[in-house]
């Protein structure tokens, strides 16, 4: 759910308050305690805010055996649809898309439609099991029988919801999506997203503060501003400084929330360093915003020297070469491979490839196929998507020939922790610092990997001048001056030098 439609999965939140005693106290018959519903209801949302899938899936099954008191049963299986419902949320997130999310979509619907059948006037399984099927209609959106059948049982549940409580936030934040998708002959529009999820912060706002049981869902608030937040990043015209209030809004809510935090602010970010660099509203605006296009993403790979690779006598290891080579040319004629080099210095480090592809898996594929690695004389690691201004990557010089760089890997830190007070701040100043590089000429391409690449690498630059000068010019790098290098260990940048065709960046230096 990554290319343009992260909106729809980008969905984990609760708030929890204080119980009244809506229901039997423990009970004394067969089935758990209300008090140890309680406390897995709890779990379940915090894992739910911290991305955590299988504690999701574990804690749904803990959900057992279901109470015979009919109200409570609803709610216990309400609880369970609703792990696996934001488990699968949370897998759309995840790179590569894990591949069980039919099978948890599947359960939670029929964890909802049981809750029903048990209280027939709750409405907040229907509107749950009605969300479900949507994604699920997404997953088989290469199957129009089924994406019907799917949608016949979605659209009552939907409808039943919005005629029994229409000012449910709950609801609108199910429905703001489907508004955005639709067309605005059928009453849709990014416009009329815009007004159902600012009609459900309203109501969520203006619900009674009372002493809530936390059985009964009373979730919203957070979800509607990350939705304004992502839909103000996403709109036909940005509104970066809206998107950035409310993702923090979101957060001052949740400080924990994993898609917001380590997902949806990078992005913004990104889109924000992107604004400030020559011609930010030129080809990527262009291209984003043409009918139907799909998300430009660009992705990382760094080929290693695997630890036991075989040894080659010289005629084998010089035709391996000749057939990487080949390959290279062949990626990059089928517009796959944008930018390739060699690393010039004797480390584990050979290389870099960088694809322009929907998805990670995609380029894990591409990169395994290349012969060196295929022979094991190359490992690839695959990180990103690789946030980069678009326009700093050309077609290559004709004739052919390299042109040195300087290429900074930046990484994790002994002490890496992006909830640091100061971390936001000096990046802001980083993003500047960016800028004034690639105004003098010193910086060829930049830009950081979102936080869900869970790898210890945080982002790549490519310097037109020598390691010894693009040491000196780090040493201004906000990061490096608020000490986060080497004080407080957050992050460490590696230098190496690396050549690449002529032509594919602003120009380097000659080879040496």
């Amino acid at each position: 759910m990554r290319n343009g439609r992260s909106f729809l999965f980008a969905l984990t939140i609760f708030t929890l308050s204080a119980a009244t005693e809506l229901y039997p106290a423990d009970q004394t018959g067969p089935g758990p305690s209300r008090d140890s519903i309680i406390r897995i209801v709890t779990q379940i949302q915090r894992a739910d805010y911290e991305g955590d899938r299988p504690a999701l899936k574990r804690l749904h099954d803990e959900l057992t055996p279901i109470p015979e008191d009919n109200k409570l049963a609803s709610r216990v299986l309400y609880w369970r649809g609703f792990a696996l419902w934001r488990r699968a949320i949370n897998g759309f997130n995840e790179i590569p898309t894990p591949t069980d999310l039919e099978a948890d979509l599947t359960q939670a619907v029929a964890d909802f439609k049981d809750s029903i059948a048990r209280d027939p006037a709750f409405v907040e399984p229907k509107i749950g099991a009605g969300s479900s099927l949507g994604y699920r209609m997404f997953l088989h959106r290469k199957d129009p029988t089924l994406m019907q059948e799917l949608l016949q049982q979605s659209s009552p549940l939907l409808k039943e919801a919005i005629a029994t409580a229409p000012d449910n936030p709950r609801l609108l934040w199910v429905l703001g999506p489907i508004r955005w998708s639709s067309p605005p002959e059928r009453g849709g529009g990014q416009d009329k997203a815009f007004e159902i999820y600012n009609k459900g912060l309203e109501a969520v706002r203006n619900q009674k503060r009372g002493v809530i049981d936390p059985l009964e869902p009373s979730w919203g608030e957070p979800e509607l501003l990350m939705s304004l937040a992502w839909s103000n990043l996403n709109r036909t015209t940005p509104d970066l400084k809206a998107a950035d209030q409310y993702a923090q809004a979101a957060l001052k809510l949740v400080p924990y929330w994993h898609y917001v935090r380590d997902i949806l602010m990078q992005q913004i970010q990104a889109a924000q360093a992107k604004a400030a660099l020559p011609g930010a509203d030129s080809a990527l605006a262009q291209a984003q915003n043409q009918p139907n296009a799909k998300p430009l993403q660009y992705f990382f790979v760094l080929l290693n020297r695997p630890a036991n690779a075989p040894q080659l006598s010289k005629e084998a290891g010089e035709k391996l070469q000749e057939e990487h080579m080949a390959n290279i040319r062949k990626m990059t004629a089928e517009h796959k491979l944008v930018i390739a080099g060699p690393f010039m210095d004797d480390t584990v480090l050979r290389g870099i490839f960088v694809f322009q592809a929907d998805s990670a898996a995609q380029v894990q594929e591409w990169a395994n196929s290349d012969p060196a690695v295929k022979a094991g004389r190359l490992s690839a690691e695959v990180h990103g998507p690789w946030l980069i201004e678009l326009s700093a990557i050309h077609n290559p010089a004709e004739p052919p020939g390299l042109e040195q760089y300087t290429l900074v890997l930046m990484k994790r830190g002994d002490h890496w922790n992006p909830n640091a007070p100061e971390f936001m701040d000096v990046m802001k100043q980083h993003h500047a610092f960016v800028k004034r590089m690639t105004d003098q000429g010193s910086l060829a391409i930049a830009g950081p990997l979102p936080f869900s690449d869970q790898s210890e690498l945080r982002g790549v630059a490519i310097f037109r001048v020598g390691a010894e000068q693009t040491a000196k010019l780090t040493q201004d790098d906000p990061i490096v001056k608020a000490g986060l290098l080497k004080k407080a260990g957050l992050l460490k940048a590696e230098i190496h030098p690396w050549g690449t065709a002529k032509g594919v960046l602003a120009s380097g230096q000659p080879m040496q």
